[in-house]
């Protein structure tokens, strides 16, 4: 019995395979025939026409919404490039913000130290601006040369009590040096224009001055280069959103798609019914369940068709002979329960007789007591009518 119901689970087994691979060969010479009518572009004898138009629609939306996730796909990876892109152009533009600053910072004091005592008017616009805290300035060093005279003509002692005194102004005298410094460079920024510049350079740039203004012009080409390729990509991601906008994406790329990837699966799983059922249905023509052949010819049959036409036959053959063995061997495994359900019959009817003859024993035994049990029980009434009688004569 156990062997039987291996055998059994065996066969189970191989028809699952016999019909997965069946199956698979209606479904792709479904394919093959309809992709045979589309690129001949003629209708053919046994095509469902149906089934063929809506594999067709099929086939262009399954097309449609795989470009889409393809878009999808490469433009967030286009992001995700352009993002990393971006953090770079703003980190060398940051340093580059930063290196501008000081060349333009140095380039303007070392134009104002040129051409302090000249007459143009924008430097007098500057030391206009810088006169107040030039008078400071000029205050502290005096006071800072007396302090150093008498700390010069002092005695030790006083010399001590001095030293904190000029160490204090010369501070001041930094501050003060600094505080111009930054009002010339603001004033600079203001009336330095770009006309201005190139007159003057054109006339009397020292070769200083010159080496400094080329450096702070290359440093300007590098900055707008990079505020261009700045706009570049902002304008690239721009399309990008677009593109992704225009495919649907809402909330995140990643939904959009798991979306997609739900509707192609279902577009498939009809895309495959369609095939199968035509493979199955032209195959029907030709071939029984059985896998005989029927009275239809084969001639009308294209040679591409003939191979997949002779597989499935085989298949159809070798799953009725499966069927067969199936069949077989569960009629075996029930003709063993029913002889084994005799077999069982058989040793309870055995029991049962065997049973009977015991209990014909003990009623045979039991009849044979009830019978003396009244010749006693008809004993002992005579002799108590006797004594009563006895009795009464008294």
């Amino acid at each position: 019995m156990d062997n039987l119901k291996k055998n059994l689970a065996d066969r189970k087994k191989e028809r699952e395979n016999l019909q997965t691979m069946l199956n698979s060969l209606y479904r792709e010479y479904g394919e093959t025939q309809f992709e045979y009518v589309l690129q001949r572009k003629e209708t053919m004898p046994h095509i469902n026409e149906q089934d063929f138009e809506a594999w067709k629609i099929l086939r262009e939306s399954r097309r449609k919404d795989s470009d889409t996730v393809l878009s999808i796909k490469t433009a967030q990876s286009r992001q995700n490039e352009l993002k990393v892109f971006s953090k770079e152009v703003d980190k060398l533009l940051h340093e580059q913000q930063r290196t501008y600053e000081a060349a333009r910072n140095d380039f303007i004091l070392l134009f104002f130290q040129t051409y302090q005592n000249n007459s143009l008017p924008q430097i007098a616009q500057i030391v206009q601006s810088i006169e107040p805290l030039k008078d400071s300035i000029e205050k502290v060093q005096q006071d800072k040369q007396e302090l150093e005279r008498q700390k010069n003509d002092a005695h030790f002692f006083k010399k001590l009590t001095l030293s904190p005194q000029l160490l204090s102004l010369k501070g001041k005298l930094t501050g003060l040096q600094k505080k111009m410094n930054e009002q010339i460079i603001a004033a600079g920024e203001e009336f330095l224009t770009d006309t201005v510049i190139k007159e003057v350079r054109g006339a009397s740039f020292p070769e200083q001055l010159e080496t400094a203004y080329l450096a702070l012009q290359a440093i300007v080409a590098k900055q707008d280069e990079m505020e261009d390729r700045k706009a570049t990509l902002n304008a690239e991601q721009k399309k990008l959103t677009e593109t992704l906008t225009e495919c649907g994406v809402i909330d995140t790329p990643q939904k959009r798609i798991n979306v997609l990837a739900d509707i192609i699966k279902n577009t498939d799983e009809k895309i495959e019914e369609a095939e199968r059922r035509q493979g199955s249905q032209y195959s029907d023509i030709f071939y029984t369940d059985a896998g005989t052949r029927t009275e239809e010819p084969l001639s009308s049959v294209p040679d591409p068709f003939k191979t997949y036409l002779d597989s499935i036959a085989e298949y159809r053959v070798k799953l009725e002979k499966n069927a067969i063995d199936i069949e077989c061997i569960e009629n075996e495994i029930a003709l063993a329960g029913e002889v084994h359900k005799i077999e069982t019959l058989q040793k309870a009817i055995a029991g049962y007789k065997d049973g009977i003859a015991q209990y014909e024993k003990l009623i045979e035994t039991a009849e044979r007591d009830i019978a003396r049990a009244e010749e006693i029980k008809l004993g002992l009434q005579e002799r108590n009518n006797e004594l009563k009688s006895q009795g009464s004569g008294d």
